[in-house]
């Protein structure tokens, strides 16, 4: 099976920082433990523009191949254009790094918003569809974030037409994995204002929520005897309400005598620093949240909205107690009746709370980290995924067995003559022994080169997963 992952690179000078690509290495890594047979490429960014290292992305694996290129935008609007595909050197890079190595593509996972329809008509130009016995490839829109009123106000292109247009995108898409199931409920919700029922249902019913992975096992979960650090962590967005926090951290500090402390990549406002109970790390390195996880006691999340939010539960899972603005955001990011939440207005009373009952505060926080480790973990998430490529493919293969084109009869007799394994090209030109005109089968416009994969696995041989151009051994 091979897999293309297109990744929104929303911090285009800082990809390690992206949560979409820390997520999809951390499925990438799940598949590649699952089926020794996979293989994944990558379209990114350059690693000099994007900051990061093969290493980062598994690209230092024989089974991951990283096709760079440079995406759209460039200056004051790079930031804006994050979510869109595609350039020409994007295109180009999956060309000379697949379809001419001879490879193929069973799925391509696509965090872009928009561009899809130019991927999908790119791809198809390059499959022989028409002629294909089974639909050569599956496009899967990976939901992060979906444009819907309530987040409008907090960016500056947001309109009805990019709701319209993304959720049009997710909904004739082949498939769809939601990272938040808030996402696909509001999917359902708006999607029917505009699509017909039936449309939508269709799509609800072929579709994943994925969640978004922590690896709960790389952090230490040890609580102090009693709190003495409140650290608030993250952006400094609108959404997040710092004002309300740091309210917060000022409440417990006049009561109970606690510091706050900020980690931030971005800049932290001068007024948020400025109290003499809070410390401010602006531009924080990992190095220096990693610090201030071990160090913190108590975090506090008040964001209207967020897409699974990794950062809070990073801290929960370091043995800070975290408290949750009651919002549907999080309804599948906790356990049922967990009592570590409250509305905006009742932070402050749940804080001072927390703080009295600590031991009880402990306890709950502990129940959220185990939830979180059997719902987020990187084993859970990479095996939901890769179940549904899996199925796809397995799918395809018995629609193909159901009505077997002639195809399966070349490959057939092409391998009475093959010892072991067999490269896709050389199976290709070997074909032309067994053609009436002497020609390679799929020079025939009525042959398409997918159907030779399937061929191959229907008769128990399997990729290989290596890099270049494929080669199927027997199973």
């Amino acid at each position: 099976m091979r897999v293309l992952v297109v990744p929104e690179v929303y911090r285009p000078r800082d990809a390690t920082a992206c949560g979409t690509l820390r997520d999809a290495v951390a499925w990438i890594g799940r598949w590649l433990d699952l089926d020794p047979a996979l293989h994944v490429y990558w379209l990114l960014p350059p690693r000099a523009a994007a900051g990061y290292e093969r290493a980062d992305v598994l690209a230092d694996r024989e089974r991951v191949t990283l096709l760079e290129a440079e995406s759209l935008g460039r200056g004051a609007d790079r930031d804006l254009l994050t979510d869109t595909g595609y350039t020409t050197a994007q295109l180009e890079a999956i060309r000379e790094g697949i379809f001419e190595a001879d490879a193929y593509l069973d799925a391509v996972v696509d965090q872009l918003r928009s561009g899809r329809f130019l991927l999908y008509k790119w791809l198809l130009e390059h499959v022989d569809h028409w002629a294909a016995s089974v639909r050569p490839f599956d496009v899967i829109a990976n939901v992060h974030d979906l444009q819907v009123p309530l987040k409008y106000r907090y960016c500056s292109y947001r309109n009805d037409f990019q709701m319209y247009m993304e959720c049009c995108a997710v909904a004739f898409a082949d498939g769809r994995w939601f990272t938040a199931d808030v996402d696909r409920r509001q999917f359902r919700a708006h999607a029917r204002g505009f699509l017909r029922p039936e449309v939508v249902a269709r799509a609800d019913a072929d579709a994943l929520s994925i969640g978004s992975p922590i690896d709960v096992d790389a952090f230490d979960e040890t609580y102090a005897s009693a709190p003495r650090t409140l650290h608030l962590a993250g952006s400094m967005w609108s959404k997040k309400n710092v004002d309300q926090l740091l309210a917060i951290g000022e409440r417990l500090h006049e009561r109970f005598g606690v510091g706050t402390v900020l980690t931030s990549m971005e800049a932290i406002p001068a007024a948020a620093s400025a109290p003499e109970w809070v410390t401010a790390y602006p531009n924080a390195d990992r190095a220096t949240y990693e610090r201030t996880l071990r160090e913190g006691d108590l975090a506090v999340c008040a964001s209207e909205y967020e897409t699974m939010a990794r950062t809070p539960f990073e801290q929960a899972a370091s043995g800070q107690v975290l408290l949750l603005r009651d919002e549907p955001w999080i309804e599948e990011c906790v356990p049922a009746d967990h009592p570590l939440v409250a509305p905006l207005d009742g932070l402050a009373d749940l804080a001072v709370s927390a703080v009295e009952r600590w031991g009880e505060a402990v306890a709950a926080n502990r129940r959220l980290v185990e939830y979180v480790t059997r719902e987020r973990s990187p084993e859970a998430v990479g095996e939901r995924t890769y179940a549904d490529l899996r199925r796809r493919v397995e799918r395809k293969r018995r629609a193909y067995e159901a009505a077997p084109p002639p195809a399966l009869e070349v490959v057939a007799r092409v391998l009475t003559d093959v010892e072991g394994a067999v490269a896709l090209d050389s199976l290709v030109r070997r074909t032309a022994e067994y053609t009436a005109d002497g020609r390679p089968f799929t020079a025939d416009p009525d042959h398409a080169f997918v159907d030779l994969v399937y061929a191959l696995r229907s008769l128990g041989y399997v990729d290989a997963g290596n890099p270049g151009t494929p080669v199927f051994r027997p199973a």
